[in-house]
C-alpha cells in the first residue's frame, strides 16, 4: 500500500468483507505503518494486527483505523458540499 487513498481503502475493505480479516497480511501490515505516521492508536494497530485476537476483535479494530484514515483521504467536491447544505 505504497499511496493511501479512498479507493485503496475501500478496495482492502472489500476484500476483508469477503475473506476475513486474514485476507491479506502484507496489506494490513502496510496499512498499520501508514496509521502510525497519521497517529491513530497504537492498540487499535496491535489488536489488528495480533494473529492471536479473535477475529471479530481484529475486525472491529480494523473498521476503527480505516474509519480514521479515511478522514484523512476524505477531500469533499462541491457536490457533496451542496448536499450536506
Amino acid at each position: 500500500m505504497s499511496t493511501l487513498t479512498r479507493s485503496t481503502l475501500q478496495t482492502l475493505g472489500q476484500r476483508v468483507a469477503e475473506a476475513g480479516v486474514d485476507v491479506d497480511p502484507a496489506a494490513l501490515t502496510a496499512l498499520a505503518a501508514t496509521a502510525e505516521t497519521a497517529g491513530v492508536s497504537p492498540v487499535l494497530l496491535e489488536v489488528m494486527l495480533d494473529e492471536t485476537a479473535p477475529s471479530n476483535v481484529r475486525l472491529r479494530a480494523f473498521e476503527r483505523v480505516t474509519c480514521a484514515l479515511s478522514r484523512l483521504t476524505y477531500s469533499p467536491t462541491r457536490a457533496t458540499v451542496a448536499i450536506a447544505a
